[in-house]
């Protein structure tokens, strides 16, 4: 197993950080807020839109890319945070009592915040991350605050058309797909300070990778970036 990682890392030290943003670019959720984005044209719903859906993100009943996909549609003719309940009750349904007991707890620390305050986190994510677990008591390593933290970053991307990044300390997203990769959260950091990319955004490049396997890499215009891909698709499917 220790030839299998040392592989990985050989491997991703060819990315850059620009070569992450190329990735996260064609991510099927980032797509889908894009499609919503232009649909409702609301900065603050959008914001607060996105960040609610992400902290509800858990245990869902299909794949996560169907799932945000579903999320742009629904929002895009239903552009309201008093439809999330509906929504949920849609598509979000396994342990749905818990879930719309969640939610209320996550509007609360959601509708409170004003444009400025979406405009800071933008600026600064780890902000963000810092609100959200002291609001939600839950950890900062916390699955569902890193991964709202990541598609805040998708968002304000999106509206800024700004090339945005979360810093170094933001952990990463660690759902089943990278578990088996590993569970130890020091073989991440120690991942991330090797390759100098960020946890937040090495998610990205191997989350995609794994999940849109050929599919999504054939999507990617930059050949020698493919190129690499394809290489880490080979190696990704060793360990």
């Amino acid at each position: 197993m220790e030839n299998k990682t040392s592989q990985l890392l050989e491997v991703l030290k060819t990315f850059s950080l620009s070569d992450a943003l190329k990735v996260e670019l064609r991510d099927p959720q980032y797509r889908a807020l894009e499609k919503l984005y232009t649909s409702i044209r609301d900065k603050e719903l959008f914001f607060k839109l996105v960040l609610v859906n992400a902290l509800l993100s858990y245990q869902l009943p299909t794949k996560g890319e169907i799932y945000w996909q579903r999320f742009g549609d629904f929002f895009s003719k239903n552009p309201s945070m008093e439809r999330f309940e509906e929504f949920l009750t849609l598509y979000n349904n396994r342990f749905l009592k818990a879930k719309l007991k969640r939610l209320q707890k996550v509007l609360k620390v959601i509708e409170p915040l004003r444009k400025e305050d979406l405009e800071k986190f933008c600026q600064n994510p780890t902000l963000l991350l810092d609100y959200l677990s002291e609001k939600l008591s839950q950890d900062r390593e916390s699955k569902t605050l890193v991964f709202a933290v990541k598609m805040f970053i998708y968002a304000c991307r999106i509206i800024t058309k700004k090339p945005l990044f979360a810093s170094h300390e933001i952990f990463i997203p660690l759902d089943v797909r990278l578990k088996k990769i590993s569970p130890d959260k020091e073989f991440w950091k120690n991942l991330s300070r090797e390759i100098e990319i960020p946890l937040l955004h090495l998610d990205a490049i191997i989350w995609l990778t794994l999940g849109g396997g050929k599919k999504f890499i054939n999507q990617i215009g930059d050949e020698q970036l493919k190129k690499k891909l394809q290489r880490l698709l080979e190696v990704l499917k060793t360990l």
